[in-house]
């Protein structure tokens, strides 16, 4: 079942990862599945809702280099993380600021048609979102965007590349996204939606402290259940990079992030200048 509404993508705007470091490769799953209603190569993107555009591309500018997109009609901007990337905008009306507002997992081949056609069978409301594919609300409302994947090589058609000035040397080279973390209210009711859109479970036996989808390229998305003082939403996202700890740490307090706790022993934790939480793991061995 679909809504009736039309976004685009200026409207889109608006409706704008973990565990320990050796179960990256426990839950690694085939890259499609006869089960999963898509095939996805590697999560794509992710999209944060921010107060201050140009404070917020000056910050991850610094941090992963000037390779940035700018909307022809728009204040959205795209800051490439790899080969990934991160958009960033304000916050449509009524909607929450300074989060992640929604992620996507790159499909195969992408048939708008046939996506929704799949979406109507399961049940599934969506929003189409003109020239950017679908977006789909999970239990909680966080959105799961329905798109091609290698989706910046179509960002041209509608963005040109932003005037940032070089900062010097990256703080970071990415070389993927590693996972994504939703805190979800229910878990059970997440996990059968989420089955529906990403396939089976990756990690059976974890369950229910921490549920993991494939995103395809051996990168995943994780449920957790909500803690005390959480709300629903993406927790955190996970990035690949080498770093060096001291160096790095300090390199990001002069960027004005605030270096934070995570999980993951291994990796580095700090909160951006909208307060959202990125993890850096170093590359698999």
């Amino acid at each position: 079942m679909r809504t009736n509404a039309l976004f685009t993508r200026r409207q889109a705007l608006g409706t704008l990862a973990a565990g320990a470091l050796a179960a990256r490769t426990a839950f690694s799953a085939p890259e499609s599945s006869s089960a999963a209603p898509f095939r996805f190569s590697a999560l794509d993107h992710l999209a944060l809702a921010v107060d201050d555009t140009e404070k917020s591309v000056h910050f991850y500018t610094r941090i992963f280099g000037n390779t940035v997109l700018k909307e022809k009609a728009n204040p959205r901007h795209y800051v490439k993380l790899g080969p990934n990337y991160v958009a960033m905008a304000p916050a449509g009306k009524d909607q929450p600021s300074q989060v992640v507002n929604h992620f996507c997992p790159g499909i195969v081949n992408f048939d708008l048609a046939a996506t929704k056609r799949a979406l109507d069978q399961m049940g599934i409301q969506y929003r189409e979102a003109t020239g950017v594919g679908l977006f789909v609300p999970d239990p909680d409302g966080t959105l799961v965007q329905l798109w091609t994947e290698n989706s910046w090589s179509h960002l041209g058609e509608t963005a040109a590349p932003a005037n940032i000035p070089s900062m010097g040397e990256p703080l970071l080279r990415p070389t993927g996204i590693d996972h994504i973390l939703v805190n979800v209210s229910n878990m059970e009711k997440s996990t059968a939606f989420y089955e529906k859109i990403m396939g089976p479970i990756i990690n059976p036996a974890s369950r229910p402290r921490r549920t993991w989808f494939s995103g395809g390229g051996g990168n995943r998305v994780g449920l957790a259940l909500v803690g005390p003082g959480q709300k629903p939403g993406i927790d955190h996202y996970c990035l690949i990079a080498p770093f060096d700890r001291a160096q790095l740490t300090k390199a990001l307090e002069g960027t004005g992030a605030t270096m934070t706790k995570g999980d993951v022993e291994a990796g580095i934790d700090f909160l951006d200048v909208n307060g959202i939480h990125v993890q850096i793991l170093p590359p698999r061995a």
